[in-house]
């Protein structure tokens, strides 16, 4: 059954993202939260955990889904946005400003619609990945999302040859 509305998403998706971040950082404390409602820098106030992050004042963002991961003194944030229509350039944009922002570890868009023909010709055909980069070392990952499996499709994810763990 398709979902509803994009928030209808969040608890599988969310699952999914905590076995994902737990994966890569096996060593370290995670939990992943539904933050659609909340803005970053409130929502790490109201959790304190702010301390972790100095410059948390400007997180003024709202993503779907935040995840955590605390090591020792250091976190690392992890974002999710969700989409039920297919991922466009105006949705990639938007994380990439959410990114840039707070530099997450991990950052995801994933819809059940996957991507539209213009995200398939700028990263599969013209191999633009270069816009997906947000830091040195960081990028934007984009991936269609199956209800049925509760989990991303692999052969889809951007950019092309990339792993989340």
């Amino acid at each position: 059954m398709p979902y509803e509305n994009e928030k209808s998403m969040y608890p599988e998706v969310v699952k999914w993202f905590t076995r994902i971040l737990s994966l890569k950082f096996p060593n370290a404390s995670v939990s992943v939260h539904d933050t659609s409602n909340v803005v970053l820098s409130k929502f790490l106030v109201d959790k304190r955990l702010h301390k972790f992050f100095p410059n948390y004042q400007t997180f003024e963002i709202e993503v779907d889904i935040t995840g955590i991961v605390i090591s020792g003194d250091d976190a690392k944030l992890g974002f999710v946005e969700c989409k039920l229509n297919k991922i466009s350039l105006r949705d990639v944009s938007q994380l990439l400003g959410y990114s840039r922002v707070a530099q997450p570890v991990v950052s995801l868009i994933l819809s059940p619609a996957g991507y539209s023909d213009s995200i398939n010709f700028l990263f599969n055909i013209h191999r633009r990945d270069d816009i997906l980069y947000y830091d040195k070392n960081k990028l934007i990952h984009i991936a269609k999302w199956v209800e049925s499996r509760q989990d991303i499709d692999y052969a889809s994810l951007l950019p092309k040859g990339s792993q989340l763990i």
